[in-house]
C-alpha cells in the first residue's frame, strides 16, 4: 500500500528536478530496487512530470478576428480597382497599440502619382472627375465598416456628397489627403492588427487581436427622410456623346446608423454612430426624335 500520497507539487523553477530526485531516492532506499529498475523508474517519473508540465502550461494564444468586412469592386473601373488595391496594400499589416489612434491618411501617406496611384473617376464636391487616387475611398470604406464591427470608437469620418453604390447608405467613408481622414481608436488592452487584401473584384479588411472579446457589434440603419430625384431630358445631339447617357438617378437620403452591442446573446447597449444626408442624383432621360 502506498502511503503519504501528497498533492501535485508546485512545478516552479527546480521543482521538477527536486521531485524526481526525491522519488528516486525513496525507491532506491526503501524498495531495494536494482540499478536497472531504478533507472526505469527515473524515466517513468520524469515522463510523468513532463506531462504535468505540459498540461499545466498555458495554451498558446491565437489571434482572433474581431471583425471583417468585404466591398465589391466588380463595378469599379480598372484604375479605381488598382488604386483600391494599392491603398489596401499600404494599410495591410498595420498595428494599432492599445489606446492608440489609427489614421488612414497618415498610413497611406497620400495617393499622388509619386506614390504610384493612377488617375480614375473620383467624387469631388459632388462632381465626378478624373484624379489621382480615385477608388481609394473603397478601401477606406471597407476599413471603416470593419472598425465599426470591431467595436472601435470612430474619431473622424466623412460621408460622400452622394451615397456611393458600393456601400450601404450611411456606412461610407470619404477620404481626401490632408483634408478628410478616417481615424479610430483601439479600445482594447492588446494591439489590433489590420489585414487588408484586394483582388480584381473585391477588397476584404480584417481586424485581429490576440484577446477574446465577449461583446459583439451589429450595425443597423434607419432612413430618416427621403428626397426623390429630379428628371432631366436630353435631346439627341446636345452635349455631344453625353446625350447618349441614361441615368436612373438615386434618391436623396438622410440616414441614421446605429451600433448595437450584444453580450452572451443579450443586448448590452446601443449607440448612434452617425446621421448623414446625401443629395439626390438626377435621372437623365434621352428622348429619340
Amino acid at each position: 500500500m502506498i502511503q503519504n500520497l501528497n498533492p501535485l507539487p508546485e512545478l516552479g523553477e527546480g521543482g521538477a528536478e527536486r521531485r524526481v530526485r526525491a522519488s528516486l531516492h525513496h525507491l532506491a532506499t526503501t524498495k531495494g530496487l536494482s540499478p536497472d529498475l531504478t533507472a526505469l523508474a527515473l524515466i517513468l517519473i520524469a515522463a510523468a512530470i513532463l506531462w504535468l508540465l505540459i498540461g499545466r502550461a498555458p495554451a498558446p494564444v491565437r489571434a482572433g478576428v474581431l471583425a471583417a468586412y468585404t466591398t465589391d469592386l466588380s463595378q469599379r473601373t480598372p484604375h479605381q480597382a488598382f488604386n483600391a488595391r494599392r491603398a489596401a496594400a499600404a494599410i495591410d499589416g498595420a498595428t494599432i497599440a492599445p489606446g492608440s489612434i489609427f489614421s488612414f491618411n497618415a498610413v497611406v501617406r497620400g495617393w499622388s502619382a509619386d506614390r504610384g496611384f493612377l488617375r480614375a473617376p473620383v467624387s469631388y464636391n459632388g462632381t465626378l472627375i478624373d484624379d489621382y487616387g480615385g477608388g481609394v475611398c473603397e478601401t477606406s470604406t471597407t476599413l471603416y465598416n470593419a472598425a465599426l464591427l470591431a467595436g472601435c470608437p470612430i474619431l473622424e469620418r466623412h460621408a460622400h456628397t452622394f451615397s456611393p453604390s458600393y456601400a450601404p447608405p450611411g456606412r461610407d467613408a470619404a477620404v481626401a489627403y490632408t483634408t478628410a481622414d478616417l481615424r479610430f481608436r483601439n479600445p482594447y488592452r492588446s494591439p489590433i492588427t489590420i489585414h487588408c487584401a484586394a483582388s480584381a473584384d473585391r477588397i476584404v479588411c480584417r481586424l485581429e487581436t490576440p484577446i477574446a472579446v465577449k461583446l459583439r457589434a451589429v450595425l443597423t440603419s434607419q432612413v430618416v427622410s427621403r428626397q426623390p430625384p429630379s428628371t432631366a431630358t436630353v435631346e439627341p445631339g446636345s452635349g455631344g456623346r453625353r446625350s447618349r447617357w441614361r441615368l436612373r438617378g438615386r434618391d436623396g437620403l438622410t440616414v441614421a446608423v446605429y451600433r448595437t452591442w450584444f453580450e452572451n446573446g443579450e443586448v448590452a447597449g446601443r449607440e448612434l454612430v452617425s446621421q448623414d444626408s446625401y443629395l439626390p442624383i438626377s435621372r437623365v432621360r434621352w428622348e429619340k426624335q
